[in-house]
């Protein structure tokens, strides 16, 4: 868990790809990091002390560590800070020793990164609107429901749990998925009913407001 946790938390925090490396072997082109050079000292705090407790959402913990954080002094803010500093400066040193084509490899997988960390957060921000519109939710197909059926909880647990899940589906036999493709379909069919009446509905309300 604690895996999961920190890299995603530590990822929305590392300083996105910005320079090019056309130039990538001369000093003065390493101004700006890529992915992975450099952390805050937020993020160095949240790796070290980030503990699993099977019986917290990973939200509470993170709630907890950011209530630490807050009252923690600035001379006890500042061991992170440092570690943070003596970690963009190993990173850096060993960009410098790279290759041109690796330089540019790994600028390049940043750049990807952080694309896809922006379609992710487009994604969810769609995901809200249409939650305050009052949007039907697009429902879980067949596999997805087999995979909540199987894996509960949070955890190390759940993630052994969903490596087991995911080998297992691909070992059904389709009589055996058949239970989920029809629930599936039972859903998909209630979920084009719902949003035909939802836009009916919006395409009404605008209508007499434009009157």
């Amino acid at each position: 868990m604690f895996a999961t946790i920190s890299t995603r938390f530590i990822a929305s925090k590392i300083t996105p790809a910005v320079s090019r490396a056309t130039s990538a072997t001369s000093s003065d082109s390493l101004k700006q990091p890529i992915i992975g050079m450099r952390i805050t000292p937020y993020a160095m705090f949240v790796k070290q002390n980030f503990k699993n407790d099977v019986n917290k959402k990973n939200s509470e913990l993170m709630k907890e560590l950011s209530a630490k954080w807050n009252n923690l002094k600035i001379d006890e803010k500042n061991k992170y800070t440092e570690l943070s500093e003596k970690h963009y400066e190993k990173k850096l040193e060993e960009f410098k020793k790279l290759s041109t084509s690796e330089q540019e490899n790994l600028v390049k997988i940043a750049a990807e990164k952080k694309a896809d960390r922006a379609s992710r957060k487009h994604r969810k921000e769609l995901r809200e609107i249409r939650k305050l519109e009052g949007r039907p939710t697009i429902p879980p197909n067949a596999y997805a429901l087999f995979i909540k059926e199987k894996v509960v909880g949070s955890g190390e647990h759940a993630r052994e749990k969903l490596k087991e899940a995911v080998v297992e589906w691909k070992t059904l036999t389709d009589s055996q998925k058949s239970k989920y493709t029809t629930e599936a379909t039972k859903l998909n069919k209630q979920y084009h009913e719902d949003i035909a009446k939802w836009e009916a509905e919006r395409a009404e309300k605008k209508e007499q407001k434009a009157h």
